[in-house]
C-alpha cells in the first residue's frame, strides 16, 4: 500500500479564499478542502500513511497534532519532493492536490486499483462525457486524442526513485504547455503536429514520453469527475457548481 502526500501549499489566492493562507483552506460543504483530502486519503484502505505539505503553523492549527505536516517549498515539484523525503523507504507514493472538493476514499481506491504493471508513473485522465454528464457547464481544459476527449486528474502515483529524473522534464513541459515551439523541442514536431490534429493515441503519447524521459508512464482512464474538478480562481463558475453539489442545491450533489 502506498503512502500519500497531500499538496496543500501555494500562495494566497484572495479571489478564492480572502484572508486564508491559500485555497486549500477554503471551506466548502462545511469542511475545508485540505480536510476533505485528508479524510479521503485516511479512509482509503489502499493508502498506508498520509503526510500534508503546506504552511506548517496554519495546518497544525487546523488539523491538530495527529497529522504529519511538512513545510512547503517554492513550487509544486518542491512540495512533492518535500513530501517524499518525509516517507523514507516508500517504493510508490500517491500525490493528491488539496483542491478537489468532490474527492472521496472510493475515488482514490478506484484509481489505485487500476494502477497495475511495471510503470514509474500512473496519471488519471477523465473522459469529457463523465465530467459533463454530472456537471454540465463545468469548464476544464480537454485534450482530443485518437482514443477520445479527456481532461487530466489532480492525483498521481509515482515511483519516488524516478522523481529527480522526471522533475526537469515535468517542469519544462508545464512551462511549454501553451507554447508549441517549446513542446516541439521536448517531443519533436511530428508528435506535436499529430497531437494537434487529434490523431495521436494514448499509447503513442506514453511511448514518446518514455523515449524522452526514459521512464514508463501510464495514463489511467477513470470515469470519475471527483479526480478532475478542482477549485480554480480563473473559473468561478466551477466553484459555484461544486458549492451547489456539496451543499445539496442540485440533484446528485456529493
Amino acid at each position: 500500500m502506498p503512502p500519500a502526500v497531500i499538496l496543500a501549499g501555494g500562495p494566497p489566492e484572495p479571489r478564492l479564499a480572502p484572508g486564508l493562507p491559500n485555497k486549500a483552506f477554503l471551506r466548502l460543504g462545511g469542511i475545508t478542502l485540505v480536510e476533505r483530502a485528508l479524510e479521503a486519503a485516511r479512509g482509503c484502505p489502499a493508502i498506508d500513511r498520509v503526510v500534508v505539505v503546506g504552511p506548517v503553523a496554519a495546518l497544525r492549527d487546523l488539523l491538530g497534532d495527529g497529522v504529519d505536516v511538512v513545510a512547503q517549498g517554492a513550487g509544486m515539484m518542491d512540495n512533492v519532493t518535500a513530501g517524499v523525503r518525509a516517507l523514507p523507504g516508500a517504493t510508490a507514493v500517491l500525490a493528491i492536490a488539496a483542491d478537489l472538493p468532490l474527492l472521496t476514499s472510493e475515488a482514490l481506491g478506484r484509481f489505485l486499483s487500476q494502477c497495475e504493471g511495471d510503470y514509474s508513473l500512473f496519471y488519471p485522465i477523465v473522459p469529457r462525457q463523465a465530467v459533463e454528464q454530472r456537471f454540465p457547464g463545468a469548464r476544464k481544459t480537454y485534450v482530443r486524442v485518437a482514443d477520445g476527449v479527456f481532461t487530466g486528474g489532480s492525483v498521481l502515483l509515482f515511483d519516488p526513485s524516478a522523481l529527480e529524473r522526471a522533475r526537469g522534464f515535468v517542469e519544462r513541459m508545464m512551462a511549454a504547455r501553451k507554447k508549441p515551439w517549446l513542446l516541439a523541442q521536448l517531443f519533436g514536431w511530428s508528435t506535436v503536429l499529430k497531437f494537434a490534429s487529434g490523431a495521436l493515441s494514448i499509447a503513442e503519447m506514453e511511448a514518446r514520453a518514455r523515449d524522452v524521459t526514459g521512464l514508463r508512464a501510464r495514463a489511467v482512464i477513470v470515469d470519475d469527475p471527483a479526480l478532475a474538478l478542482d477549485v480554480d480562481a480563473g473559473r468561478p463558475e466551477n466553484l459555484a457548481l461544486l458549492r451547489g453539489a456539496l451543499e445539496g442545491d442540485r440533484p446528485g450533489g456529493a
